[in-house]
């Protein structure tokens, strides 16, 4: 079942409880384990620190499932309705519910870059990405196929999303950001890549842009690596130059435009076709 991010703890249904909280103070709650249950259903849950104690999430007790009206069980079952099921599973079940939103009210710890890091840069992110591509119609410019776009998947605040409202080009992106009434999205942007810039030891790759409103280009993007990361990274940073790539990462507007923060990408991004 989908791993989840948030839980209730000790029957207080008004004040959901982050992993994340739970594994920065895990002594408090190591010998009260069993007072975790589903925010949707109230059935039991178990807390767990992850791999390595860097992955804290709340799963299924053992041999207990969530009730039928539960959202968890509602939204794996989406799977049956597609015959790749590999890759459906993958998006509901398996990345989403760890992506680590910016503090959202609900957790007072603030996600710092190592932690964006590990969610994003990490070969979770890859497994992701390469299995959305899957879905993409190489047909059609490699846009969402349509079967998939009302696919809802359970993010890690506990909110549905559907996946077509986090896939999209650079005006649609930065028109989620304008509607967030905030500075800073979770998504999957599709777009043509430029010649890679450097900028004060920092990288900074732009998208192309166009006048034609209708193919949604018409704004400043970038992917930006900061310079600690560009070591990591310089070895593929002309593989993403001039191409069409998929790129899964936190978009943010601020004092340099729009951009999407790279910390790694053979496991950020995808090269959909490569211009010469």
């Amino acid at each position: 079942m989908t791993r989840m991010s948030h839980a209730i703890f000790n029957k207080e249904k008004r004040n959901p409880v982050c992993a994340l909280d739970i594994d920065n103070e895990y002594h408090k709650y190591e010998d009260r384990r069993d007072k975790f249950t589903c925010i949707f259903c109230d059935v039991q849950v178990q807390f767990s620190r992850g791999k390595d104690h860097n992955d804290p999430h709340f799963k299924n007790w053992p041999l207990k499932n969530h009730k039928s009206f539960c959202a968890i069980p509602i939204i794996e079952r989406q799977k049956d309705n597609h015959d790749n099921t590999g890759e459906i599973e993958l998006l509901v079940s398996t990345i989403l519910p760890r992506a680590q939103r910016l503090n959202d009210g609900k957790s007072s710890i603030e996600i710092n870059r190592l932690k964006k890091a590990k969610v994003y840069g990490g070969k979770r992110s890859k497994k992701f990405i390469y299995n959305l591509i899957n879905l993409l119609d190489s047909k059609n410019y490699y846009k969402l196929k349509s079967e998939y776009e009302s696919l809802e998947l359970l993010i890690e605040d506990g909110n549905k999303i559907m996946l077509k409202d986090l896939f999209g080009t650079q005006d649609e992106i930065i028109q989620r950001i304008n509607d967030s009434n905030g500075d800073r999205v979770i998504c999957i942007i599709r777009g043509n890549t430029r010649k890679a810039q450097t900028i004060k030891n920092s990288i900074k790759i732009p998208f192309t842009k166009g006048k034609n409103a209708q193919y949604k280009n018409t704004q400043d993007f970038s992917l930006f690596i900061r310079w600690d990361y560009v070591d990591k990274n310089k070895e593929f940073i002309s593989s993403i130059e001039n191409a069409l790539i998929v790129c899964y990462g936190e978009a943010v507007t601020n004092e340099y435009g729009t951009e999407i923060e790279i910390f790694s990408i053979k496991n950020q991004v995808v090269v959909l076709r490569k211009y010469d």
